[in-house]
């Protein structure tokens, strides 16, 4: 009859297996997010990423089967990065303007942090979305335009939020007024003399989409309620 050390020696300690696994793909994850926003799917090798994760490449293929998958798994793995955030954000007792006022500031402070999201997605609209049509965003995305829906919607029916505003217009509108600041940085900055990706440029630019998403919204077009 074995003890219980033989027996430990002799079956493994599955949870260590199990954490090790978990880390393992994390690792993997991490690294290629990293080296797919460096240079997209298509520049990317698979030695450089096993490498970065300090992994063995076969282990890559196991967890994820091929590069496409990993790719669409890290696709899938940064948008519910924000979407977690969102979801806590507009799940809180608040009303639609501060709402509004914070789910500009999440999305100012999310692509400010976070630049591999921001090239992932560059490299993904220059590939026409050939992947992330594969990834089903039913439980990542769904639940956080429901909850704009919801925001935007009450705020009509309350009669804080203009009533002939198109709702999937202004959703459109937070995600392209926020986003495109980031994504075109480097030239803006260029073409307009001064560096707009500073701590100071990007508060001002929060506090300017801020006020000119409510002075659109708000039914007195003051924007300071």
């Amino acid at each position: 009859m074995n003890t219980g050390k033989n027996a430990a020696t002799s079956t493994g300690n599955p949870g260590k297996r199990e954490r090790n696994s978990s880390k393992s793909k994390q690792d993997i994850l991490r690294a290629a997010e990293i080296k797919f926003a460096e240079k997209g799917i298509y520049g990317t090798r698979v030695d450089d990423i096993a490498e970065t994760a300090n992994i063995n490449k076969r282990m890559l293929y196991e967890y994820f089967g091929n590069k496409e998958e990993l790719y669409k798994a890290v696709l899938a793995e940064v948008y519910g990065r924000l979407s977690k955030q969102e979801m806590v954000l507009l799940s809180g007792d608040m009303s639609c303007i501060d709402a509004m006022k914070k789910i500009i500031r999440l999305y100012f402070t999310f692509l400010k942090d976070n630049p591999t999201y921001v090239n992932l997605i560059i490299w993904e609209n220059l590939n026409k979305g050939n992947y992330i049509k594969d990834i089903d965003f039913s439980n990542i995305k769904t639940p956080v335009f429901n909850l704009l829906r919801k925001v935007i919607n009450k705020g009509k029916s309350d009669g804080i939020f203009r009533t002939d505003i198109y709702t999937e217009e202004v959703i459109l509108s937070l995600l392209t007024y926020t986003f495109s600041y980031f994504s075109n940085r480097y030239t803006l900055s260029k073409l307009l003399g001064r560096e707009i990706d500073t701590e100071e440029s990007i508060k001002r630019r929060t506090d300017t989409v801020t006020e000119m998403f409510l002075r659109y919204l708000c039914v007195n077009r003051g924007g300071n309620n």
